[in-house]
């Protein structure tokens, strides 16, 4: 029997591109997108809308939240002009995070609930942290395997929180007496990770496993030669060039495993920006003309891919209801 798996890879605001191509996607199979998989894994914003999707939500209602009140989690804007404004702000990120992380926080409660439990999803979940409290790589999962009991006590809220405390923009998150930071340190595209909790904790062979995955438009980050090659901690911080090196390798690897693994039963929505679209966007640049640029983006992205054959028999897979151990 097959096994889906629904995959979103993180990258700040341009999480809209992967709402945008889920809610086109439920438009196309005509009922709750979540509905469709067996297994939906996210890390950051990905997590964020995979916790949303598994509590039920549909993929309309999570693109509208970031239609409209994206350039409130994001407050800061345009850095400023007035050389001595500029400095505290500079002074203010070197001191700590850019965001204090309460817009973000309000937001997604009103996209899982405020006192929503991890263990009131319908959908197996999987959502990857950092612990750094622990020094450990953290996976909040849904009760769906014996072992598996905790997690499912944890405010919905709480996790999304977890995944997506991106270190430099927000604080971390606090779980109980530990600290989170964002999955997308350890795991931007976590569909080895879905495939691997569905092979070994799920009792699935690999040859019955589809994955749908989709992406934020941060999967083929490169550098001009032109910067050379004696980069510091200026250049490497400077234009999120760092974290977007590491977000971008990481989709990449995954893409080539399981394009290897699972050949035409994986498919992955992503599209690359031009060289002027990529100076246009960022990880937290939430305006008109880039809400536009992503929306565009994920209608050429949904045109090429929605009639894959792939794609409609994943929309009309049928799963059946899990087993949850509470």
């Amino acid at each position: 029997m097959s096994f889906q798996i629904l995959a979103l890879s993180g990258g700040g605001y341009r999480g809209l591109f992967t709402s945008a191509i889920l809610a086109k996607l439920e438009q196309q199979a005509k009922r709750p997108i979540g509905d469709c998989f067996d297994l939906i894994t996210g890390t950051s914003i990905g997590g964020v809308i995979a916790l949303g999707l598994g509590l039920g939500k549909s993929a309309e209602s999570i693109q509208k939240m970031f239609l409209d009140h994206g350039e409130e989690i994001f407050t800061r804007g345009e850095p400023p002009r007035w050389r001595p404004a500029k400095w505290k702000a500079l002074w203010s990120q070197w001191r700590g995070p850019k965001y204090d992380g309460s817009v973000l926080r309000e937001k997604i409660e009103q996209v899982v609930g405020k006192s929503t439990r991890l263990g009131d999803a319908r959908t197996r979940l999987l959502i990857p942290s950092v612990n750094m409290t622990k020094g450990s790589v953290q996976m909040f999962k849904t009760a769906h395997h014996a072992n598996f009991m905790n997690d499912c006590k944890l405010l919905a809220a709480d996790v999304a929180m977890a995944t997506a405390a991106a270190p430099l923009y927000f604080p971390m998150a606090k779980i109980d007496n530990s600290n989170f930071i964002d999955g997308g340190v350890v795991a931007n595209a976590p569909d080895m990770c879905a495939v691997h909790e569905a092979i070994h904790f799920l009792n699935q062979k690999i040859e019955d496993i589809s994955v749908l995955s989709i992406g934020t438009t941060t999967s083929k980050f490169s550098l001009p030669s032109s910067l050379g090659r004696n980069f510091g901690q200026k250049l490497w911080l400077e234009n999120n060039r760092l974290i977007s090196t590491i977000l971008s390798s990481q989709q990449q690897l995954v893409d080539f495993m399981l394009k290897h693994q699972l050949g035409p039963r994986y498919v992955r929505f992503d599209a690359q920006p031009s060289h002027e679209q990529v100076s246009d966007l960022g990880l937290d640049l939430a305006t008109a003309s880039r809400r536009q640029t992503l929306l565009g983006m994920a209608d050429g992205c949904y045109q090429a891919l929605s009639n894959d054959p792939q794609v409609i028999t994943m929309l009309a897979h049928r799963p059946p209801a899990p087993k949850f151990y509470h």
